[in-house]
C-alpha cells in the first residue's frame, strides 16, 4: 500500500473510535487557538518574532485539560533561555488524525505531534516520524522514570518515535450511595472478581440499579482488563491474534452471563452513554480514567475509585497516553528537544498532574508534597508500571478494533452468539487484518 494511501486510510478507521485520551466518553468540542489560526493549513510556521525559534505543536486537547496545556506552554515561552516559541494548533483529535492524512503524505505538517500512542506504528512506517533515540540517550528524557508499558509503547520496532506528553490508568469507580442502599459498606469496594459478581447482583437485585458495566465502543477499551486478569491477551508477542484462547473464552463467557443474562449491566453501550449512567446514578460501578473525577464531583455523587478488582491470575489495569512526536520535516530539532526536557521535568509534570489529574508520566516524583492536594492521583498512579496498553504497536489497530473485537463483543451480548465460535471467527478476521 502506498504512503498516502494508508494514512487515509487510518483517517477515516479514526473517526469511528475514541482516541484514548480523551476520556471514557467522547470529546469532540473545541478550537484552534489564535496563534495556531495564523499559521497556514500545510503546518508552516507563523513569522518569527524577532530572535525566536517557532516550533508548531499540533493536538487535540480540547476538553477540560486544554487550559492547563495552554497555560504550561505560556510559561515554556516565557521563561526558556532558548529563544523558543511554541505556537500551538488544538483541534478535535479526529479533525486532527483527518489533516494528518492530507499533510503528512506529503512531506508537511508541524514541527511536533501529539497523539494516542497505539497509532505509532502507522505514522513511523510511512516515514512521517523522526527517530528520537538520541533524545534518550542524551538524557533528555530518563526512560528508566516512564512507566514500563508506555516506555515500551513510544518505539516501534525497537526504535523510540515519542516523549511521554500524557498518561493514565483506569481505575474502578463506585457510588458509595447506591452500596450503601444495597446493604453493602460504602468504605469496602470489591477486592477481586468474585466480590465484584457479587457486588454486582445484590445490588442489582436490591436496587433495580446496574451493578457493573462495561462499555463496548467508542471508549477507551474496558473488557480487555478483564481478559488480562484471568491470564488472556488480544495478540501474542508475535502479533498473531489469540482472542480465541481458553482463558479468553473462560472470561468472556462468566461476563456475558453476568451482564446479559443477570442484567448486571447494559449489554452494549459507548463511553458517553455508560459516563451518563454511572453520573445520573443508575450505575454503581465501573472502569474508567482520572479525567472523570472533577465532573462526578460537580454533579455531587459521593464516589470513591479503587484499584481493578484482582482476577484470578492478575490485578492488572488498562494504561494510555498520549505521546509527543517530531515530524521527519522539522529544521527546528534543537527547540524541539528543549520543550521535550521541560515538558517532561519534575515540576512541569507535577504542574500538568494537578491541573488535569492525570497520573504523572514519570514515577520518581509521586512522593512530590504538592501532590497531595489531590488524593485520586495517587491512587490512580499506583498501578504505573503494571498496567497494559491495549492494541500497541500495529499500524491499523483502529480497523482491527473496530472491524475484530467490538463486533465480537456485540454479538455475544445483544445476539446471544457462542462464546467460542464468535471469537474463533474475531480471531480470524484480526489475523486477516494484519497479515498473520
Amino acid at each position: 500500500m502506498k504512503k498516502g494511501t494508508r494514512l487515509a486510510s487510518l483517517a477515516i478507521s479514526a473517526l469511528l473510535v475514541l482516541s484514548a485520551m480523551t476520556g471514557c466518553g467522547s470529546s469532540t468540542t473545541g478550537s484552534s487557538s489564535a496563534a495556531a489560526q495564523a499559521n497556514s493549513e500545510n503546518g508552516a510556521s507563523a513569522a518569527a518574532p524577532a530572535g525566536k525559534t517557532v516550533v508548531t505543536f499540533w493536538n487535540g486537547f480540547t476538553g477540560s485539560d486544554r487550559t492547563t496545556l495552554e497555560s504550561l506552554v505560556k510559561k515554556y515561552n516565557e521563561t526558556n533561555d532558548k529563544n523558543v516559541e511554541i505556537q500551538m494548533e488544538i483541534m478535535p483529535w479526529d479533525s486532527l488524525y483527518q489533516k494528518l492524512a492530507t499533510v503528512l503524505s506529503v512531506g508537511q505538517g508541524p514541527d511536533i505531534l501529539a497523539f494516542a500512542t497505539e497509532r505509532i506504528g502507522t505514522y513511523a512506517e510511512s516515514g512521517a516520524l523522526a527517530s528520537l533515540d538520541d533524545v534518550y540517550s542524551q538524557k533528555y528524557v530518563d526512560s528508566s522514570v516512564v512507566p514500563v508499558a508506555l516506555d515500551e509503547n513510544l518505539k516501534y520496532k525497537g526504535t523510540y518515535y515519542g516523549v511521554p506528553m500524557n498518561f493514565a490508568t483506569l481505575l474502578l469507580y463506585y457510588n458509595k450511595t447506591i452500596l450503601k442502599e444495597a446493604g453493602l459498606d460504602p468504605a469496602a469496594p470489591p477486592k477481586d472478581w468474585d466480590e465484584l459478581e457479587k457486588y454486582a447482583l445484590q445490588i442489582t437485585e436490591k436496587t433495580g440499579k446496574y451493578g457493573f458495566g462495561m462499555a463496548t465502543s467508542e471508549t477507551t477499551p474496558m473488557w480487555p482488563i478483564m481478559l488480562w486478569g484471568n491470564g488472556g491477551s488480544i495478540m501474542d508477542d508475535q502479533g498473531k491474534c489469540v482472542l480465541n484462547s481458553k482463558e479468553n473464552v473462560e472470561t468472556v463467557t462468566r461476563g456475558a452471563s453476568l451482564i446479559r443474562d443477570k442484567k448486571i449491566g447494559p449489554a452494549t453501550s459507548t463511553g458517553a452513554e455508560i459516563d451518563k449512567l454511572f453520573e445520573s446514578q443508575k450505575l454503581a460501578m465501573y472502569f474508567c480514567g482520572p479525567w472523570a473525577t472533577t465532573g462526578f464531583k460537580q454533579a455531587g455523587i459521593d464516589f470513591g475509585v479503587a484499584q481493578a478488582p484482582k482476577g484470578p491470575k492478575e490485578q492488572v489495569t488498562q494504561g494510555n497516553a498520549v505521546g509527543m512526536y517530531m515530524t521527519a520535516t522539522s529544521k527546528n530539532k534543537d527547540a524541539v528537544y528543549d520543550f521535550f526536557k521541560w515538558w517532561n521535568s519534575k515540576d512541569t509534570q507535577v504542574e500538568w498532574s494537578l491541573g488535569t489529574g492525570f497520573p504523572l508520566a514519570r514515577t520518581d516524583a509521586l512522593d512530590d508534597p504538592r501532590l497531595a492536594s489531590n488524593p485520586y492521583i495517587a491512587e490512580f498512579s499506583k498501578p504505573a508500571n503494571s498496567s497494559k496498553f491495549y492494541l500497541q504497536q500495529l499500524t491499523n489497530f483502529a480497523d482491527v478494533d473496530t472491524q475484530g473485537i467490538v463486533p465480537a463483543f456485540e454479538a455475544i451480548l445483544l445476539q446471544n452468539a457462542d462464546v467460542q465460535s464468535t471469537l474463533n471467527d474475531a480471531t480470524q478476521t484480526i489475523d486477516s487484518l494484519t497479515g498473520k
